[in-house]
């Protein structure tokens, strides 16, 4: 069986900046810029198979907002996440060509399921077992569109930075209800299940809350009053509109709605919250399943409602903050590996559905590719295989405070960072910097199911981001 490490070492913490404003008055610039990533590649690679065509337009979206000598850059693209390799380059190109430090640049994925499987990690979700991913590509003949997204966001905070002007913050905080649902389910039976079905009466209640807090972030010129672009923040797959078109899924359709709203140029970033186990299905069938256009309406009118009411951020001073922590990883077998590595015709090790078997090995052959690549070997005897995860933290005015988490963050981690901060305003954006798939809560290791046998990270882990996370808000807020 699969050994998971029900234990947290004492951990080393590796501080990368603590960069606080120089002069709290400092005039505040920003500045943003979207720029497009569909790949130019007829049929290539979709999550859920060869791609038949664009059906709306991906993008990789910055904002860069700039006070005295301090500078932060978000970026966030239409894709399903972020590969750690994808996000060092982009951020090291960044550095080079804008000069903003690397520890200063956050980029995330919107999540959407209707992108481009531009790396091995995610063709492998739906595809045939594959070589080992640094051994070969198998996108037909040479992949430039890697290479393509690492440019193509360094143009994007590029652009945002070049466009940088006076600008005022204004922040609008709102309830959105009837889009977001927990998707885990205690069944009469026992198990926790992920998606039971609408209807489904073997439902006893649901694992897990949902967090209803949408935030918005304006960007407005101070040189001409128009408002520039906006920042929003929401708990929610993005994994709506289905089929082989790329489309960016809900985040794209609230965007064409706010351009609808105010003008053509307007740049709209969506960043997604704690969503690791939130969905958009009420399975009570009391509401239906809505749209990804519908949805994209709800988060739009949400936004354009609140506009005129949106609180200047009054005392302007940023700060930011990068922290690696070494979070344990889930341990596996020789002989696991072995049954991972082979599909056809082998036994099930578990008791489990095909699906979940699928997953379990895609699991086993991710945690042994993570040895070989980016995770730290024990030093001591029993000790866990560890892997380096990076928390940041921006801080914007005396109330706002951004956290970015790797992962699919479950939502009850999400809360316990907001609930806590001693910002008033908190936003957590998941999915930053590094694939490590599912944070579960240790509650939701313990209860089981899809979540669990896909996350990567040992029970303990998502606790250690949340501590380590609250820990940099304390400091910096002090």
């Amino acid at each position: 069986m699969i050994g998971i490490c029900m234990f947290l070492l004492p951990l080393v913490f590796m501080m990368f900046s603590s960069k606080h404003a120089h002069g709290q008055n400092a005039p505040l610039k920003g500045g943003m810029a979207e720029v497009n990533i569909n790949p130019t590649k007829a049929g290539y690679p979709h999550y859920r198979g060869a791609s038949t065509g664009n059906h709306d337009p991906l993008f990789a979206k910055a904002v860069v907002i700039q006070q005295a000598d301090v500078v932060l850059a978000l970026v966030v693209c239409d894709l399903l996440w972020i590969e750690r390799d994808l996000s060092t380059r982009a951020r090291m190109l960044v550095e080079e060509q804008s000069g903003i430090p690397f520890q200063n640049i956050i980029i995330t994925a919107t999540h959407t399921h209707t992108s481009p499987a531009y790396h091995p990690n995610i063709r492998e979700l739906t595809g045939e077992l594959r070589p080992p991913f640094d051994q070969a590509m198998d996108t037909g003949g040479d992949d430039t569109y890697p290479d393509e997204l690492v440019n193509q966001i360094a143009k994007a905070v590029k652009a945002a930075y070049q466009n940088m002007e006076s600008v005022q913050l204004g922040m609008i905080n709102d309830e959105i209800t009837g889009l977001a649902f927990n998707r885990r389910f205690q069944m009469k039976d026992g198990r926790v299940v992920t998606n039971p079905g609408v209807g489904n009466q073997s439902i006893v209640k649901a694992t897990g809350p949902i967090d209803t807090g949408s935030g918005t972030l304006f960007l407005k010129s101070l040189e001409d009053s128009r408002t520039i672009g906006s920042i929003t923040n929401f708990s929610l797959h993005a994994d709506t509109f289905g089929g082989s078109e790329f489309s960016a899924d809900f985040p794209g359709f609230l965007a064409q709605q706010l351009q609808t709203l105010f003008k053509e140029e307007f740049v709209s970033l969506f960043t997604p919250g704690a969503s690791g186990n939130i969905n958009h299905i009420d399975v009570t069938g009391k509401l239906s399943r809505p749209s990804s256009q519908e949805i994209g309406k709800v988060m739009a009118a949400s936004v354009g409602k609140g506009f005129q009411n949106a609180q200047t951020i009054p005392s302007m001073q940023l700060k930011a903050r990068s922290k690696v922590i070494y979070a344990p990883l889930q341990d596996f077998t020789k002989e696991e590996l072995e049954w991972a590595n082979q599909e056809d015709g082998i036994p099930p090790l578990y008791q489990e559905s095909s699906f979940l078997e699928r997953r379990r090995r895609l699991k086993i052959r991710s945690l042994e590719r993570m040895r070989r690549t980016e995770a730290v070997p024990p030093t001591v005897g029993g000790l866990p295989w560890m892997i380096p995860l990076e928390i940041q933290t921006f801080v914007i005015g005396d109330d706002f405070a951004i956290v970015g988490l790797p992962g699919e963050i479950f939502v009850e981690l999400g809360l316990a960072i907001k609930e806590n901060s001693p910002f008033k305003h908190t936003w957590i954006i998941e999915l930053t910097n590094s694939h490590i798939a599912y944070v579960p809560t240790e509650e939701a290791f313990a209860g089981g199911g899809y979540e669990t046998v896909n996350s990567r990270l040992a029970p303990g882990g998502g606790e250690l981001m949340v501590a380590t996370a609250l820990g940099m808000l304390r400091e910096l807020y002090e």
